[in-house]
């Protein structure tokens, strides 16, 4: 009995088509790439069993979709994190800018609903950001809480560049145009000075501190570092001592 191979369009054995792929181009690619079927070559007697019309079109349109497929299968975990980050602040900035311009734009009879239209898409994305930084960065999720832990791998572009910084450079992470400004102005002998740090700014635990604002940033920096390591070569779920250790360091700071 002669053994059984794939091509696009379906299941050969023999000089027949056993068990032919779906008619779309997309549904075959993904029936093409989920079958345990070793693939075979597709030669002139092949394309005669070909089932549908438009062969040259149509095995073109499959091969496009089957690469889309295969790029989204290896695509890392943490790049929809990244694209939702960015997504979000894009929203967040679009909503502010709303608000801003409620007193020219309120007369229009599409403000409303587009206003509340970027509130519920905000909601989503934070919604999606929240349920894919827990199952990815558990640990740094649980010092930053999801979204910031998602702009934060935004920022160092994926996750194992941030596992691979060194606490200074995390604690700066997104203040990079005020570090250039501070370099520039110092080789020009001007007074100026260094961020104390980026986006870990926004944390509650900075934000609301009373004092000690850059010895805080210094060790939620480095709680950071520890989180995102673990995060991404042991992938253990420590997230509790993390928080617990961060939080009696940080009462001694900011009491």
């Amino acid at each position: 009995m002669a053994d059984k191979v794939k091509v696009p369009f379906g299941i050969i054995e023999g000089e027949k088509l056993v068990e032919p792929f779906s008619s779309k181009p997309e549904k075959a690619a993904r029936q093409f790439l989920s079958s345990p079927v070793e693939s075979g070559i597709i030669s002139t007697e092949t394309e005669k069993l070909f089932p549908h019309k438009k062969y040259p079109e149509w095995i073109n349109e499959f091969g496009i979709e089957l690469a889309k497929l295969k790029i989204k299968s290896e695509e890392k975990p943490d790049e929809s994190l990244i694209i939702l980050a960015r997504s979000y602040e894009e929203v967040t900035h679009f909503s502010k800018v709303l608000r801003n311009r409620e007193g020219v734009l309120n007369g229009y009879d599409s403000f409303e609903p587009l206003t509340k239209n970027t509130e519920k898409l905000k909601e989503k994305i934070e919604k999606k950001i929240s349920e894919k930084s827990k199952k990815i960065a558990p640990n740094t999720s649980a010092l930053l809480g999801p979204v910031l832990t998602a702009r934060l791998i935004s920022k160092a572009n994926g996750l194992e560049k941030l596992a691979k910084m060194p606490v200074s450079k995390i604690q700066i992470l997104g203040a990079e145009k005020s570090l250039f400004r501070y370099l520039k102005e110092k080789e020009e002998g001007r007074e100026s000075k260094s961020p104390k740090y980026g986006v870990i700014y926004l944390s509650p635990y900075i934000v609301n501190a009373k004092g000690n604002r850059g010895k805080i940033a210094r060790l939620l920096a480095s709680k950071i570092m520890v989180a995102a390591r673990i995060d991404y070569f042991s992938k253990d779920d420590r997230s509790e001592k993390i928080k617990k250790e961060f939080l009696e360091e940080y009462k001694k700071l900011s009491g």
